[in-house]
C-alpha cells in the first residue's frame, strides 16, 4: 500500500517507545478519523483521495519524523498527540458550526483526552514525562508553528495532500521532498539576513535543505497545491453540505453529537445508513459537480470563504538560512500568491440535489451574503 511506503521514510530513526503509545486506544481511535475531511467519501472525482490516510498514519508520521529531527521523546509524543481530540470528519466541524474562516470548532483539548487514557498515563509516568510536557504542541517549533513558518504537522499535511489527495505527485517525487525537511533549532553559526524581523527571537523553526533530489521550487509548488486544493469550489462545497447534513442528522436524532468523537467516520455514515432518513447523505455522497451558482439556481447555493493555508518555509542555501524571495523572487511571486483563488471564494456555489434535499438541509443555512 502506498500509505506504508509512504510511512516506511521516517523509520529509520524512530524511538522504539513510540509504539506502545500508538497502541493505546487513544491513537487507535485515530484510524477511524481520515486526513481529508470525509472526501473519502465523496463521489467528486477530482477531490477523492487514492488511498485512505488516516489521523493515525498522520500523527505516526509526525511523531516518527520528529524522532529524526529532534532527540527528545517528549516532542516527538507531542507529535504523536497533537490530534488526538479530532472529530470525525475534521474540519467539517467548523464548517457545521459556521466557523470555516478559523476552524478553531474541530477537536477536544488534548489534556482532557489523554486523561481518559490510564494506560497511555501510565506510560508516561515510566518514561518520566509530566502531561503538561505534551498536551501543548504549540511550545515546540518543530511540531506546530504559526504560518507562514513551515513545521512537521504542516509539511506532512502537504506531502500527504499531493501524495493521496491532490493526485499530483509519485512517491518518488514526494520522497525527494521529504528529504529536503530539516530543522535548526537556534541561529548559532548561521548565516542570516539581520534585517529580516523573521529571525529575532528565533525560538527554532523548520527549513528546506537543498541538495537531494529535488529544488525549492519544487516544495513550494507542493505548499501552493496544498492551498490552492482546499480553496476550490468543490472542496468547500462538500464540507458545507456534510456540516449542514451533521446538523440535520443530529436534530432528527440519528446521531448525537458525542457519536463524532466516540466512532469512527465510517461508522457514522453507517448508522446513518441503516436510519429511515439517509436518503440526505445518499444524495450529498453521489453528487458529481459542483458549479457556480447564478440567480436562477434555488437549491443548496452557499459562499464558503474557508482558512487560508499557506506557509513559507526558510530555505538553507550556500550556507545560510533566507526566504525564497533572496534567493528566486520571480518565480516566488508568480508562485506564492492565491488572490484569484481566494477571490473565487466570494462566487456563490451550488449543486444539484433533490428537491427533499434541499428542503430538509436549507434551514441549516447562514443567510445568503450579497
Amino acid at each position: 500500500m502506498l500509505v506504508e511506503k509512504y510511512s516506511s521514510l521516517n523509520q529509520e530513526r524512530a524511538d522504539k517507545r513510540l509504539e506502545r503509545y500508538f497502541k493505546t486506544k487513544t491513537l487507535q481511535r485515530l484510524k477511524g478519523k481520515g486526513m481529508f475531511c470525509g472526501m473519502d467519501y465523496t463521489g467528486i472525482k477530482i477531490i477523492r483521495p487514492i488511498e485512505y490516510y488516516s489521523r493515525y498514519d498522520h500523527s505516526k508520521n509526525v511523531a516518527n519524523t520528529a524522532c529524526k529531527l529532534s532527540d527528545e521523546l517528549k516532542v516527538a509524543l507531542a507529535g504523536a498527540f497533537h490530534d488526538v481530540g479530532t472529530l470525525s470528519f475534521a474540519h467539517v466541524n467548523s464548517f457545521k458550526k459556521k466557523d470555516a474562516m478559523h476552524q478553531a470548532s474541530d477537536e477536544l483539548k488534548i489534556e482532557s483526552v489523554l486523561k481518559q487514557d490510564e494506560e497511555l498515563l501510565e506510560y508516561l509516568h515510566e518514561d518520566k514525562i509530566e502531561l503538561k510536557d505534551v498536551t501543548n504542541p504549540e511550545q515546540y517549533p518543530l511540531i506546530d508553528k504559526e504560518i507562514p513558518a513551515l513545521c512537521l504537522d504542516r509539511s506532512d499535511g502537504i506531502l500527504a495532500t499531493c501524495l493521496f489527495w491532490a493526485h499530483t505527485h509519485s512517491f518518488e517525487e514526494i520522497k525527494a521532498l521529504y528529504y529536503m525537511l530539516a530543522y535548526f533549532e537556534n541561529l548559532n553559526g548561521q548565516c542570516v539576513d539581520i534585517f529580516n524581523s523573521r529571525f529575532e527571537n528565533f525560538t527554532g523553526e523548520m527549513a528546506l535543505d537543498e541538495g537531494y533530489d529535488a529544488e525549492f521550487e519544487d516544495f513550494f509548488s507542493a505548499i501552493n497545491i496544498y492551498s490552492k486544493l482546499q480553496l476550490t469550489k468543490e472542496d468547500r462545497y462538500f464540507m458545507e453540505l456534510l456540516g449542514l447534513a451533521l446538523n440535520y442528522y443530529e436534530d432528527i436524532g440519528t446521531i448525537q453529537e458525542e457519536d463524532l468523537f466516540c466512532l469512527s467516520e465510517q461508522e457514522i455514515i453507517d448508522k446513518i445508513f441503516d436510519s429511515k432518513e439517509k436518503s440526505v447523505l445518499e444524495d450529498i455522497l453521489s453528487l458529481e459537480e459542483v458549479r457556480y451558482a447564478t440567480s436562477e439556481d434555488n437549491g443548496i447555493v452557499v459562499i464558503t470563504q474557508p482558512k487560508i493555508r499557506q506557509c513559507n518555509p526558510l530555505c538553507f542555501n550556500h550556507m545560510a538560512l533566507c526566504e525564497i524571495n533572496d534567493i528566486s523572487g520571480q518565480f516566488y511571486q508568480e508562485l506564492n500568491p492565491l488572490f484569484k483563488d481566494i477571490c473565487l471564494t466570494k462566487r456563490p456555489i451550488t449543486g444539484s440535489l433533490s428537491k427533499d434535499t434541499v428542503k430538509k438541509l436549507s434551514k441549516y443555512l447562514k443567510p445568503r451574503q450579497n
